[in-house]
């Protein structure tokens, strides 16, 4: 599932417990299909840090390296970060 589906379903299952629709974790997780253990996961953090704590947060993760500065010699070239050689 993609990351902006799986907010929405976490803001979801967070209303029906904050409305009453379902009345435990238990039952969230029952009638979205999820764990019960996530369930209470998103409500803890939703209860603590509000809406803010179930959106995605989006990382750069290319698993390449970065080139972070030229070092000004030819033979060093660029320093890379993140196990470049």
């Amino acid at each position: 599932m993609a990351p902006a589906a799986q907010e929405v379903v976490r803001l979801r299952v967070v209303a029906a417990l904050e409305s009453g629709r379902v009345d435990t974790c238990r039952q969230a997780a029952e009638v979205f299909g999820v764990a019960e253990r996530s369930v209470g996961t998103w409500w803890r953090k939703y209860q603590a840090d509000g809406r803010e704590a179930l959106t995605v947060r989006r990382t750069r993760r290319s698993g390449r390296p970065e080139l972070i500065a030229d070092t000004g010699t030819p033979s060093e070239g660029m320093r890379l970060i993140g196990g470049g050689v």
